[in-house]
């Protein structure tokens, strides 16, 4: 797990030094080595987290010596033993025992088609003088970060946006149609582009060749979501090929040269992955678990009856004084734009107790809910398929009562008529949108873009099409951004065993029937709990997700809120009346439901704007 930097063009006299002051400000990607090589024409520059392979063997860029080929690369390539002994026996040769030394003999070898094989986190930039080109690529969900730039003094990447502004101010700018797509649809880099005037986005599963003569760069997919559902697949199948995919998944994100944990809620993820991690290690987990001092809404009990004999470290969570604030504008810096989960802060404090006790290396369960159909859309769009009736299916009231039975026990009865009706009435969604949140803040001259559309069919099964979008578009990417800006931040990898691309191709190839099984959400991940001595977690009925008193915190800081979000200097207030600003964080103070949750996001907005395009920190 690393940082990397590569600006390929014309360099100026001083460009060189300019290089590694940006390759430096990833120094937290990669505290434990720094190496640049620059040829005519080309800077890569790597800063390390040694993970696999401690020695000096592993540093970055990486050179092949009998071909010219050199490599940066920021990841895991979890089955690197297995492709190091495939390379062996058709003649490669290897000094060390890194994945990244795997990796290049892979790239060398088999070229862009070595992808397919890779099952791991990466972004990297493969360099081949004798064909003129750079072959760069993103993993399949974009779980590592990639931004470049391409301009007249040449093509520029790196895996945070602040290095590319160090080399290329120009850029420090706001791209207003991401920023107001972010707060007005609730979608971060769904058209490939970030916060910064002009930087984009790498997007996940492709890989891109640009050409050092023409500066051209090309863009392919590499891979993609399966088209075809197994509707063949039976109830008993299913647990034995996702206890089969799902262990093995865990096992190979255990292998490291470093202490290894995991954070740890009580919920059916992150139980989940521990009861795995016993199926094979007698070596007992580190996992770190979030508590909160204002209120008993985290989930010590729960996190407490999953981890059993266990020791699990606890973090108290305390937004007391302005701790919080001061904390989210380092959050701000880490992430290079804004966010809209509050949930940053509990993994900052987390993040930061494990690199001290010194465990480098997280297991997370990001992913699951998306995959597995844990949030309440999902159930909702079940129920009304249920009543519109699926193909083979028989409706009766029992079938009815059951489902909302389900429905209330997960979800509470509250918010499952609350997503019934949102998922059905889209008007009724819009008019609360208007009445609560962004678009009743605005001024009259500001345009929301219109929401992306979807890439996958209308002809898609409704609960499959919104899993797809989610997991690709809406929900994850954005979830992802934020844990790796905050473990890194920290100099820590997380790794995501339910983003094994083995085990997202046979989810996606399950029918609605075995997502929901009995009424029960996550039905397959329940049932591998109540195989594995985690019969408690297994059956929890409700779903928490990472509840974070936010809507308290916010409250406390009424006015510094409104000190910060009325400055009349910021961007913020261009786009926002200002008044309407006072009035929901009024609403916020008095409770009003989903306040919060738009009031975070301009917090958010404005520790970015403050901290990264006004001037306040540049490095």
């Amino acid at each position: 797990m690393c940082g990397i930097l590569g600006w390929l063009g014309n360099h100026q006299s001083g460009d060189a030094e300019r290089f590694r002051y940006a390759l430096d400000l990833l120094t937290h990607r990669g505290p434990d080595d720094r190496g640049v090589l620059d040829l005519s024409g080309v800077l890569l520059g790597h800063r390390r987290l040694s993970i696999l392979d401690l020695s000096t063997a592993g540093h970055q860029p990486m050179l092949d010596y009998e071909t010219g080929a050199s490599l940066v690369f920021n990841g895991e390539i979890y089955n690197h033993s297995e492709l190091r002994k495939q390379l062996e026996s058709i003649g490669h040769c290897f000094s060390g025992n890194s994945d990244t030394e795997v990796l290049l003999h892979a790239l060398i070898e088999w070229g862009e088609d070595a992808l397919g094989q890779l099952n791991g986190m990466w972004a990297f930039a493969f360099l081949q003088p004798d064909k003129r080109r750079l072959l760069i690529s993103r993993d399949r969900f974009g779980v590592k970060p990639l931004y470049y730039r391409q301009g007249t003094d040449g093509f520029a990447f790196a895996s945070e946006p602040k290095s590319l502004l160090a080399l290329f101010d120009e850029h420090r700018s706001v791209s207003e149609h991401t920023l107001l797509d972010f707060l007005g649809n609730n979608l971060l880099y769904s058209r490939n582009e970030s916060f910064y005037r002009g930087i984009g986005v790498f997007p996940p599963a492709h890989y891109g060749c640009y050409d050092l003569d023409t500066g051209q760069l090309s863009l392919s997919r590499f891979w993609d979501y399966p088209d075809q559902v197994d509707e063949t697949l039976t109830e008993e199948q299913a647990i034995e090929q996702f206890d089969e995919l799902f262990t093995d998944a865990v096992k190979l994100r255990l292998r490291s040269d470093v202490p290894v944990g995991l954070t740890l809620s009580g919920g059916l993820d992150s139980t989940g992955i521990l009861a795995a991690t016993r199926k094979f290690s007698s070596t007992q987990l580190n996992c770190f678990t979030s508590v909160y001092d204002e209120t008993n809404s985290g989930e010590l009990e729960w996190a407490r009856i999953a981890s059993e004999s266990a020791d699990a470290t606890l973090i108290p969570v305390s937004a007391a004084g302005m701790n919080w604030l001061n904390v989210l504008r380092d959050i701000a810096w880490h992430m290079d734009g804004p966010g809209y989960s509050p949930a940053v802060y509990p993994l900052w404090q987390l993040m930061k107790k494990a690199r001290k006790d010194n465990v480098p290396v997280l297991l997370e369960g990001q992913g699951a809910d998306e995959e597995l159909a844990g949030y309440p859309q999902y159930a909702a769009l079940e129920f009304m398929g249920y009543l519109s009736g699926r193909p083979g299916q028989v409706r009766n009231f029992s079938g009815f009562k059951s489902r909302i039975t389900g429905l209330q026990r997960t979800f509470s009865l509250k918010w499952a008529i609350a997503w019934l009706i949102r998922e059905n009435f889209p008007s009724i969604l819009k008019w609360r949108r208007q009445r609560v949140g962004f678009q009743s803040l605005v001024r009259g001259n500001v345009e929301i873009p219109d929401a992306v559309d979807s890439r996958f069919s209308w002809e898609t099964e409704p609960v499959r099409r919104r899993l797809l979008e989610d997991h690709s578009m809406n929900i994850l990417p954005g979830l992802l951004h934020y844990g790796d800006s905050i473990s890194m931040a920290h100099s820590i990898e997380a790794r995501h065993p339910f983003l094994d691309y083995r085990l997202v191709e046979w989810v996606f190839r399950l029918p609605v029937k075995l997502l929901f099984v009995m009424n029960e959400t996550k039905w397959v991940l329940r049932e591998y709990l109540r195989g594995h001595d985690q019969m408690v977690i297994g059956n929890r009925p409700d779903k928490k997700g990472y509840p974070t008193p936010v809507s308290q915190w916010l409250a406390n800081h009424s006015s510094e809120l409104e000190s910060l979000l009325l400055d009349s200097d910021s961007l913020l207030y261009d786009l926002c009346d200002p008044v309407k600003v006072k009035q929901l964080i009024r609403q916020n103070s008095r409770g009003v439901l989903g306040a919060e949750h738009h009031l975070y996001k301009l917090l958010s907005t404005r520790l970015w704007l403050n901290e990264c395009i006004e001037g306040q920190r540049y490095g």
